[in-house]
């Protein structure tokens, strides 16, 4: 059967992989001073809407998370964040193995608030120099748990972050997704016009690895970040010499040539089909008689699901536990299923008969 497991388990989308074999005999410059990462820059500043904007290509999500919290922050500042955010609990400490640490909020389900960060911010201002200061927020895009911000909850957390001169950074491992959510009303061009930094996120869409880091240059974090970012880059390790590699899959993905007939870039292409074929396997499951644990419009679903349950979703189609805490008291976990560039209606159909057969 399909496994959905994850959005990142296939190689690359044809179109990509077309791109790196048919640039695959070039000599190019080393570390991303080529043309292919010169021009997947451009087209990607052209795409935001922000044409001065500082483009970096990094190999993958973890790594532009440390580079893009330790070029905006001092050593005694740290991101505020949600308690489910990706650094708090999928990386290991490695934004605290950085010298930075995390200041997390009571949240629920990955979401950054006002409400939860606040009370963050009051005990900082409270104790001065005894407490790690808050120099950034920092939230996914879409969250840990499939939430995709409205423009009302992006401008609300960028109003709170700007009276306190404090650095906005949105991980978007998942912004694509995000962006082609059904209902979104945040664009990223919006969004660009007023994060400091944000990330597009190759590796979950579509391509064999990486993550463009965009900074803005309009704030004087964003200016620090900017300068310090070079070096931040070689320090840890993630200068890749064969940066041509990330160029070419941006270049293709927001290549105008393989836009669609509405002037979508491929880019926004493989993240439509994956969240079109996610609601379809949402509703099926909700048709075999699972019950949601959230709603999301993402490429990621949620179900409860009894242990046993869970056992042969996991074996069958790679479904990813989790433990939450059960409002019936019964017991039950949570599966996770995520759909990709790579999942077809067919995989969906047979996913949705295969639950059938767990509910009789």
């Amino acid at each position: 059967m399909h496994q959905f497991r994850n959005d990142y388990s296939e190689g690359a989308a044809p179109q990509i992989l077309e791109a790196l074999v048919r640039t695959n005999a070039e000599q190019c410059p080393g570390y991303g001073a080529d043309a292919h990462c010169e021009r997947a820059a451009e087209l990607i500043r052209a795409e935001i809407g922000q044409p001065d904007a500082y483009v970096a290509f990094v190999p993958g999500g973890t790594p532009a998370n440390i580079l893009a919290i330790t070029a905006l922050t001092e050593e005694f500042e740290g991101p505020l964040c949600a308690a489910d955010a990706h650094p708090t609990i999928h990386e290991t400490g490695a934004i605290e193995a950085h010298g930075r640490r995390l200041l997390a909020t009571a949240d629920p389900l990955g979401r950054l608030t006002v409400a939860g960060m606040q009370p963050l911010w009051e005990a900082s201002v409270a104790n001065g120099a005894a407490t790690t200061r808050p120099g950034m927020l920092y939230f996914s895009n879409t969250s840990e748990l499939g939430h995709v911000y409205t423009r009302a909850e992006f401008d609300e957390l960028c109003d709170w972050a700007a009276e306190r001169e404090l650095a906005v950074y949105v991980d978007g491992a998942r912004m694509a997704s995000a962006m082609m959510a059904e209902g979104c009303d945040l664009t990223i061009q919006h969004l660009a016009e007023r994060a400091d930094v944000f990330t597009l996120g190759g590796t979950k869409n579509g391509m064999l690895f990486g993550e463009a880091l965009v900074v803005s240059p309009r704030t004087a974090r964003g200016r620090r970040a900017i300068e310090r970012l070079p070096y931040l880059t070689k320090r840890a390790g993630q200068l890749s010499a064969k940066g041509r590699v990330m160029g070419v899959m941006y270049e293709a993905a927001f290549d105008p040539k393989l836009a669609d007939a509405s002037g979508r870039a491929l880019y926004w292409q493989l993240a439509a089909h994956a969240n079109a074929l996610s609601v379809a396997l949402a509703k099926g499951f909700e048709g075999a008689g699972f019950e949601p644990y959230l709603y999301t419009t993402g490429n990621q679903q949620f179900f409860w699901v009894t242990p046993e349950e869970g056992a042969r979703l996991a074996q069958a189609l790679g479904a990813e536990l989790q433990v939450q805490p059960d409002p019936l008291g019964a017991g039950r976990i949570v599966a996770r299923f995520v759909t990709s560039w790579a999942t077809e209606q067919e995989h969906v159909d047979e996913a949705i008969a295969f639950a059938h057969t767990l509910r009789g």
